[in-house]
């Protein structure tokens, strides 16, 4: 791979910003460049700035790192990765261009302003520094412009999405002129430095996402103000019951903008004008009308919804009427066809189940997938070569939950092509082409590959994957797994290295998730194997433990029973760090009570940047009873002892209280870390615990973790030695509690669960500061546990999450 030392972003826009922050998290040093603004303001002066005060000449750069630094929800990993930032402008600072093996360029969409700024760039990059723009549209044959060769074959467009950190997609677009070889060592960056996922689009108007999202959601609005459909009906048909995020199509545009689609529609319009569905792209009166009342979405606080409050103060959501441009209150939408298809997993099947269901919604949905998939057919080869660039665009793009031929294969291509011919449309091509040529299907398996129909050779080839990443579900299609229960499997994922699988519902932790991994364990005793990952390809690693099945059991009062599972959970923590080979957890999403208990306990953790994990339990009335509190007591003190403190005394742990404090801290507050690099920040993982910055590379990369700790791997010794406060510092933090009880910001009950979380970190009954072992405080977890699991309030916020999603305060 290409080295990237130091990369410049030039513009501190919010795309800029995003892009820089994102470099940064991936551990680039980037300078973030922008102009020199043009005159002092009245704030300027009242702050003593002058025309050379850097302050004020790097003042938009540094208004961009104050934002992300600001940004909800944040557009960088770790606060920490700031300081790789470098604020500066495009006078005093253009010579430092010259040190940056990457530019990009992310200035005002103007022609103009853009090929000046190529211009300099020329005059001082190194030779063989790769020049990119993250242009949404502008030709790259018009960017291109002017410029030299040497410029032109290290010359292309990466076109990243808005929120960069959140969105996948990355558009690559390049010209006859640009090096085959630049290109191949840009998707490899893009993708294995910074997780993005890469197409490969060519050069026409609004590239590939934008192309095909633009038209679905204009055609979409079309279809909606012919039949009278309200906006929240238009959102409640076209979000995830047709395969679309939650924020649908309404939310999505408040959400970037609305103001933003005249400019992508007008692209378009302009430069296409031998699309067939060009008229689709003349905005309707309604949206000119929101512009001028300044109802530009999220930006401006309202656009097709808006946020407020009635007469009685309480929170109010308001929702446009499209015939008159006024805001009225949301209404509640069902649909029987909606209702119909709740739950169908398959999304082409789904949304064919919308169809079929006879009413206003399965009529919109019809018309707006029909439409967007006929657009879609007919972009190839325009737009893309292959049908799986303009899938994955959609997918990593838009955040389809399928891409426009995967749809189809799910409704069925015959069925599909019949419907729309026999309504006198007129059928892509390429639809055809796949029935006649084909198998009937634009995506098949072949020899257990995942292979799609290519319209240039009439045959199916594989869909290309990145070397060494690996899919649990092909393997478990071409090989028996090596064990299996109802909540999880073994496998054997090649290289001596198993995984252990979950497959309860929403990974929630039970008996067989640890009978299995105990298996697992066991089979590491062979020489046949040299380590274990546990994984998953679900939407989450974990949500945590069968919260139902101990609400249930508790019900019932089967208190041995639950003290059972509860033993079995940690027996299992602590097997895994026992066990004679390296067991590493490769956690994502979320994972939280439970599920961060199994990523705690394992030797070492493969993260990927997205995991939101935390010990959560307090939400519901307990505390971490699976080895979450000693964990997050051995990782506090590792992170007070690497950072060298010593409190109270001065043996190797570096104290007894403060450890107890911090541990205290994150378990009383459910505090949830939002990245990988938080969790380490949060003590959840350990600082020598690593990172891959896409969900698709993680389980490849957990596996080359073990084999490379399998080397010389020396089995962890459990701890006899952890120094506890005893009783002295349990006072302490049960006064700190009861001054929060007083002010009245913690119920009785939020008491009691502190205090006795407090007895565990504090190790129990004993008197004054003392060693204990692990075992000692794992008796204390599940001691504790037990009774606050009797208590009737605990089991009301028990009840209260499973019935509500959301906790109960009492």
């Amino acid at each position: 791979m290409r080295e990237i030392k130091k990369v410049a972003v030039l513009g501190a826009g919010v795309m800029g910003q995003g892009i820089a922050a994102h470099i940064a998290g991936a551990g680039i040093p980037v300078m973030l460049l922008d102009i020199v603004p043009p005159k002092l303001n009245e704030e300027d002066e009242k702050a003593g700035l002058t025309q050379t005060s850097p302050q004020f000449r790097n003042k938009f750069a540094l208004k961009g790192i104050d934002s992300i630094k600001n940004s909800r929800p944040s557009v960088i990993y770790s606060k920490r990765d700031l300081k790789l930032i470098t604020p500066g402008n495009f006078e005093d600072d253009w010579d430092k261009l010259k040190e940056c093996d990457w530019i990009v360029e992310v200035v005002i969409e103007r022609l103009d302003i853009k090929k000046s700024v190529y211009e300099k760039i020329e005059k001082i990059r190194q030779a063989d520094c790769i020049v990119s723009s993250n242009t949404s549209g502008l030709p790259l044959t018009s960017l291109s412009e002017g410029r030299s060769d040497d410029f032109l074959k290290n010359f292309l467009v990466t076109h990243f999405f808005n929120p960069v950190r959140y969105m996948k997609l990355v558009e690559i677009i390049s010209s006859d002129k640009t090096d085959p070889k630049i290109v191949e060592e840009m998707a490899e960056i893009l993708e294995e430095r910074l997780g993005k996922g890469v197409v490969y689009a060519k050069d026409t108007p609004n590239f590939i996402a934008n192309r095909i999202g633009t038209y679905s959601s204009m055609v979409a609005l079309k279809h909606l103000q012919e039949g009278n459909y309200t906006i929240e009906e238009a959102d409640k048909i076209l979000g995830p019951a047709t395969g679309k995020p939650k924020s649908a199509m309404f939310r999505t545009v408040d959400l970037v903008g609305v103001d933003l689609l005249p400019h992508v529609t007008k692209t378009i319009y302009d430069n296409c004008p031998h699309d067939e569905q060009r008229e689709v792209f003349v905005l309707p009166d309604i949206i000119n009308k929101m512009i001028e009342k300044g109802y530009l979405g999220n930006k401006t606080r309202q656009g097709f919804y808006k946020k407020t409050t009635d007469e009685k103060g309480n929170k109010q959501i308001l929702a446009l009427d499209l015939k008159t441009c006024e805001y009225r209150p949301k209404e509640e939408v069902k649909f029987d066809s909606l209702k119909a298809a709740k739950g169908v997993e398959n999304v082409g099947e789904r949304i064919k189940a919308v169809i079929a269901g006879g009413d206003r919604a399965s009529d919109l949905a019809w018309k707006t997938t029909r439409d967007t998939l006929i657009y879609a057919g007919n972009r190839i080869p325009e737009i893309a070569d292959d049908i799986v660039n303009i899938d994955n665009a959609m997918k990593w793009g838009y955040n389809w939950e399928a891409g426009p031929f995967e749809i189809i294969d799910g409704m069925g291509v015959q069925e599909t092509v019949e419907k729309i011919e026999n309504e006198g449309l007129k059928v892509p091509t390429i639809f055809k082409q796949v029935l006649e040529k084909g198998e009937g299907s634009f995506y098949k398996k072949v020899n257990g590959q995942l292979s799609y129909f290519d319209i240039e050779t009439n045959e199916y080839k594989p869909v290309p994957r990145r070397p060494g990443i690996i899919f649990l579900k092909d393997i478990k299609e071409t090989q028996e797994v090596l064990a299996k229960n109802a909540g999880a499997s073994l496998i054997d994922i090649g290289d001596g290295v198993i995984c252990l699988e979950f497959h309860t519902k929403m990974n929630a932790i039970d008996s067989d998730i640890g009978e299995m991994g105990m298996q697992g364990l066991e089979l590491l005793k062979s020489d046949k194997y040299q380590g274990m990952v546990i994984n998953n390809e679900a939407e989450n690693f974990s949500v945590g433990a069968n919260l139902m099945l101990i609400w249930l059991e508790a019900q019932q009062k089967n208190w041995d029973k639950i003290e059972n599972l509860v033993k079995q959970f940690q027996d299992f923590g602590q097997a895994m760090r026992l066990a004679p080979k390296p067991v590493v957890a490769a956690p994502f999403g979320l994972a939280l009570g439970g599920g961060c208990e199994i990523a705690m306990a394992a030797d070492a953790v493969r993260a990927a940047a997205e995991t939101y994990i935390g010990l959560v339990e307090v939400g519901v009335g307990l505390i971490p009873a699976g080895g979450g509190c000693k964990n997050m007591l051995l990782n506090c003190e590792a992170s007070l002892r690497a950072k060298g403190q010593r409190v109270w005394m001065a043996p190797g742990d570096g104290g007894p209280f403060p450890k107890v404090q911090r541990a205290f801290e994150r378990i009383a507050f459910a505090k949830v870390a939002t990245s990988a690099k938080e969790a380490i920040e949060f003590d959840y993982l350990k600082r020598s615990d690593k990172i891959s910055l896409d969900k698709e590379s993680l389980l490849r990369d957990a596996k080359r973790d073990v084999l490379e700790m399998a080397k010389d791997y020396q089995p962890a010794q459990l701890r006899e030695d952890i120094l506890v406060p005893g009783l002295g510092g349990e006072m302490a933090v049960k006064s700190s509690i009861r001054g929060f009880l007083a002010l009245g910001q913690v119920s009785e009950h939020d008491a009691l669960i502190a205090e006795k979380l407090a007895h565990i970190l504090c190790g129990g009954d004993v008197p004054t500061q003392a060693y204990v072992s692990e075992q000692h405080i794992l008796d204390l977890e599940r001691e504790v546990f037990l009774q606050l699991l009797g208590t009737e309030k605990t089991q009301a916020r028990m009840q209260y999450m499973l019935m509500n999603n959301k906790p109960l305060r009492n």
